[in-house]
C-alpha cells in the first residue's frame, strides 16, 4: 500500500517536473532581499512626482477641452457635411498625441475620419470598440468620456477621448472620438525624470491594465494576471497600488528589457483624466546610471562588415542555426558593443543575445522615448535593400542607459532581417540631455496644421506659406518643407535654393538620404524619425528630429527640429 502510494507521488512529481521544464510552470526567483527605505527618501521622490502628475493633468484638460469644443462646433451639422472633415482635421492638428479623429453616428457607424485613403476605407464600418450610448454621456455631464486602453479597428492601440454631438433639435446624433497614443502623453515628461533624477514612470488603469511603460512591450499587460516575469513582491506591490489612490512601496522586479533583477522603490498617486477612467501614476527609482563614458572605437564601416559577415553566415547555415548563434552572448557574433539582432518583417524579435525575453515578442509598435517607432524604421530600411538607421536604445555596456544608436540592417530572403549597431556616446541627446517633448509636440502640430490648411486652400497655397517666414504656422526652431514622391522639393523654408530640385540622391556621411527616408516614412502613414543632415547655419551635419505626413497627390509635408545644445 505504501509502495503504491509512493509510486503515485513519484509519478505526480515527474509530471510536474515535465510541465515545469516545458515552460507551463516556471519558478519565479525573488532575487535580492528587500532593504528598508526612509520616509525622507520617499518624500524626495514625491517632490518629483507631484509636478509630473500636474503636467499630465494639464495636458489632459487641454485635450478634453479641445475635443469638447470641436464637438460643439459639429452640433447641428449633418454627419456627411464636408465641413466635418475640416473640423476633425483641425482638431487633429491641435492634439499631437492623436492618431486619428473620428465622427461616429448614433448607430456607431463611422462617417468621417482623418487620414489618407487607407483610413477613409473604414467609412461606413460599424465601430465595435468603445461604443457609448446617450445615457453614458448624460452621466458624464460636461466631461469627455475616456476609454480604457484598447486595440482599435484601424490597427493602432491607445485610448479614446469621446464627446457627444447633437442635431439641430438637440437630439443625440453620435460622437466625436479622438484616438490617442498614450505613450506620447507620458513619455516626453518622463524622459526628463530619467535624465535629471534617475527615475522612471509607469502608469496603470485602476483595473490593472498598463497604459504606459518605458518598455513599450509592457503596455497592455494586465497586472491582475501576473506574468511569469513578475516576482512575488512585485505582484503584491501591484495589488497595493491598484487598491490605494496613493502611497509608497518597495519590491523586487525582473526587467526583461534590462535583463536584470533589482529592488525598486516606488511612490504613486492618482489622475482622473475624464469621465470613466482613473489612472495610477507610479514613479520608480533605481534606474541605472551610465558608467564612465569611453569614446567609441567602432566605426560605421566595421558595423557594416560585421552585419555582412552575419548575413553570409545566415545564408550559408540557414535560419535556425544562425539565430542560435546570434543568441549566444559568448559567441562569435558579439564584439564589444556590437552584437547581432534579428527580426521578421512583421516586427517579431527573432534573436537578441542581451535581452532573450524579447525573442518571440511582437515589437511592431515599439517606440523609443521620443516616439520613433524604431522596429518599423529598421524594417523599412531592410526592405529598401539595407542600410543605416538611427534610434534611441538601451546600451547593455552602459547599464542599459538609453543612447542614440546607429545600426546597419540587411534583409534575408525578404522574410526576416538582421542588424548590429554602435552607440553614439557623444550625441547631443544621449545620457543627460533629453529631447524637448514640448518642442516635439510643436513639430507635429505644425505639420498637421499645414495638412489642415492644404485641405482648406490647397497644397500650392501651403507651400507658398512655407516659404514665407511671416506665415501663421511658422515656429522658431522648426523648419518645414514639402516634397513629392519622386524627391522633388516643392518648398523648403531654410534653403530656398533647393526648391524645384530633386534631392532623392543627396546622402549624408552614412549614405542615408534624408528625402528618401522621409518619403518612405510618409508612404507608411507618417511619423517621427532621426536623421543626420547638412545645415547651412552650422556648416556641418547635425542631428535632427523629423516629422512627416502624406497629404495626397503624391506629396508629403514635413518639418524638423535640430537636436543640438
Amino acid at each position: 500500500m505504501i509502495r503504491h502510494a509512493f509510486s503515485k507521488i513519484l509519478f505526480i512529481l515527474i509530471v510536474l517536473l515535465f510541465i515545469s521544464a516545458s515552460g507551463c510552470i516556471t519558478p519565479v526567483q525573488e532575487g535580492p532581499t528587500l532593504q528598508p527605505v526612509s520616509e525622507e527618501y520617499y518624500a524626495e521622490m514625491d517632490d518629483v512626482l507631484d509636478p509630473y502628475i500636474q503636467t499630465i493633468d494639464d495636458q489632459m484638460k487641454q485635450i478634453t477641452a479641445s475635443v469638447w469644443n470641436a464637438a460643439r462646433e459639429l452640433d447641428g451639422v449633418p454627419a456627411d457635411d464636408p465641413s466635418v472633415y475640416l473640423t476633425i482635421m483641425k482638431l487633429k492638428s491641435e492634439i499631437p498625441l492623436s492618431y486619428d479623429v473620428e465622427r461616429i453616428d448614433k448607430d456607431n457607424v463611422l462617417t468621417m475620419i482623418t487620414g489618407e485613403s487607407d483610413k477613409l476605407s473604414l467609412i461606413g464600418v460599424e465601430i465595435i470598440t468603445n461604443q457609448y450610448a446617450e445615457e453614458e454621456f448624460k452621466a458624464a455631464g460636461s466631461q469627455c468620456i475616456i476609454s480604457k486602453y484598447t486595440a482599435f479597428q484601424n490597427g493602432e492601440s491607445g485610448i479614446k477621448v469621446s464627446a457627444p454631438i447633437y442635431d439641430a433639435e438637440g437630439n443625440f446624433d453620435g460622437t466625436l472620438q479622438v484616438i490617442m497614443d498614450s505613450g506620447y502623453l507620458f513619455s516626453g515628461p518622463a524622459e526628463r525624470l530619467r535624465t535629471e533624477y534617475g527615475y522612471t514612470v509607469w502608469v496603470t488603469q485602476d483595473d490593472g491594465s498598463v497604459i504606459y511603460d518605458e518598455d513599450t512591450r509592457q503596455i497592455g499587460v494586465d497586472l491582475t494576471n501576473p506574468s511569469l516575469g513578475n516576482t512575488p513582491s512585485f505582484t503584491k506591490a501591484a495589488a497595493e497600488i491598484l487598491k490605494n489612490e496613493s502611497g509608497d512601496v518597495s519590491y523586487i522586479y525582473y526587467s526583461a528589457e534590462l535583463n536584470n533583477t533589482s529592488q525598486r522603490n516606488a511612490i504613486w498617486n492618482t489622475v482622473e483624466p475624464g469621465y470613466g477612467q482613473t489612472w495610477r501614476v507610479v514613479l520608480v527609482d533605481n534606474f541605472p546610471k551610465p558608467g564612465e563614458i569611453e569614446e567609441s572605437t567602432t566605426t560605421p564601416e566595421e558595423i557594416k562588415t560585421f552585419v555582412v559577415n552575419a548575413f553570409v553566415y545566415a545564408n550559408k547555415e540557414g535560419e535556425e542555426k544562425a539565430l542560435a548563434a546570434f543568441d549566444d552572448p559568448n559567441g562569435e557574433f558579439i564584439d564589444g558593443e556590437m552584437y547581432i539582432f534579428a527580426g521578421d518583417m512583421n516586427g517579431t524579435i527573432l534573436s537578441h543575445p542581451y535581452q532573450p525575453a524579447l525573442v518571440g515578442k511582437d515589437s511592431w509598435s515599439a517606440e523609443d522615448s521620443t516616439g520613433v517607432k524604431y522596429i518599423q524604421r529598421q524594417i523599412a530600411r531592410a526592405q529598401q535593400g539595407g542600410g543605416y538607421v538611427f534610434y534611441l536604445y538601451p546600451n547593455p555596456n552602459q547599464n542599459y542607459i538609453t543612447e542614440l544608436k546607429l545600426s546597419y540592417v540587411l534583409p534575408i530572403n525578404n522574410e526576416w532581417f538582421l542588424g548590429a549597431g554602435m552607440y553614439e556616446h557623444n550625441a547631443s541627446f544621449s545620457h543627460t540631455v533629453s529631447i524637448d517633448w514640448q518642442k516635439r509636440n510643436e513639430l507635429i502640430s505644425q505639420v498637421r496644421t499645414m495638412h489642415y490648411l492644404a485641405a482648406v486652400d490647397g497644397i500650392s497655397s501651403v507651400t507658398e506659406m512655407m516659404m514665407d517666414p511671416e506665415s501663421g504656422f511658422q515656429r522658431e526652431g522648426l523648419y518645414p518643407f514639402a516634397v513629392t514622391g519622386n524627391g522633388t522639393i516643392l518648398a523648403f523654408s531654410s534653403d530656398k535654393s533647393l526648391v524645384g530640385t530633386n534631392q532623392l540622391g543627396l546622402i549624408n556621411s552614412y549614405g542615408m538620404s534624408f528625402v528618401r527616408e522621409g518619403i518612405s516614412l510618409g508612404m507608411s502613414g507618417g511619423g517621427l524619425m532621426y536623421m543626420l543632415t547638412w545645415d547651412q547655419n552650422y556648416q556641418r551635419e547635425v542631428y535632427v528630429l523629423d516629422y512627416v505626413e502624406p497629404v495626397g497627390n503624391d506629396t508629403y509635408f514635413a518639418s524638423y527640429m535640430i537636436l543640438e545644445d
